[in-house]
């Protein structure tokens, strides 16, 4: 096949880009401060990434040195699809009601709230059963974690037993592990720099940063021994469960007659 010949237009643009030379003087003006970060990506690293992205934010060298650093440690390293079920719904409309005819419902702002201070930011609020959405599949329930993906990408949540049966925005992705002593490993490695610099990369959007189940599903995991899992587990989830008695603690306080 015949080799196609750039455009005369293009060639004439290419030329001009590569003779433009800014003024000494101009470039004297500019603060010393001022820096640049570059980095380089082979064409091989955008097709093995499987999203085809050209944005350079998704090969930032933090997440690439943190794949690299993963694969020096040794340990096994597992898609968190292997180890958990993820998923999130699509948007709807909602319908509010009153407590006895709908369920009680939290949003990512609601959620960050009740596990730091007890309640909900702006007051309960119940979802009515008349909404026109599967609401059995919006219900969470007790030690399924949740993240964030749209606005505020990557907090990761525990349900805890009080919110359990509680319908949540379609906003957070829901990982389900499949073992219940991966529940406090995963909690605590994904509120680690490493986990938090692969969920970042796969960030995209236009005004509003997302991220979607199916990104989330190809972090990697670096599983230690079985002990050691589930002592990180154990520890994890008690931390979790002294911060409920305190939260408790203090809800209890709250309805003391003055």
């Amino acid at each position: 096949m015949k080799p196609r010949k750039v455009p005369k237009e293009l060639d004439q643009a290419v030329d001009i880009v590569f003779s433009h030379n800014p003024k000494q003087e101009s470039r004297a003006s500019l603060p010393s401060t001022i820096t640049a970060e570059s980095w380089a990506t082979s064409i091989n690293a955008v097709f093995d990434s499987k999203e085809l992205r050209l944005d350079a934010s998704h090969f930032h060298q933090s997440s690439v040195n943190t794949i690299r650093d993963l694969k020096q440690t040794g340990l096994k390293l597992q898609p968190l699809s292997d180890l958990a079920k993820i998923w999130f719904r699509g948007p709807f409309t909602r319908v509010w009601s009153s407590p006895e005819y709908g369920l009680p419902y939290f949003n990512a702002t609601d959620l960050l709230s009740l596990l730091a201070l007890g309640v909900p930011s702006g007051g309960p609020r119940y979802l009515s059963n008349k909404t026109k959405t599967n609401i059995q599949a919006l219900i969470v329930s007790e030690g399924w974690l949740l993240m964030t993906c749209s606005g505020t990408i990557g907090r990761v949540f525990c349900v805890p037993k009080r919110l359990d049966g509680w319908v949540a925005t379609h906003d957070l992705i829901r990982i389900i592990p499949h073992q219940t002593e991966m529940t406090g490993y995963l909690y605590a490695w994904l509120g680690t720099e490493e986990a938090q610099s692969q969920i970042l990369s796969y960030t995209h959007g236009g005004q509003i940063d997302h991220v979607t189940d199916e990104q989330v599903s190809r972090i990697l995991v670096p599983l230690p021994s079985h002990k050691r899992i589930r002592a990180i587990h154990a520890v994890t989830m008690k931390a979790l469960s002294k911060r409920e008695e305190a939260l408790k603690s203090l809800s209890d306080a709250w309805e003391i007659d003055d």
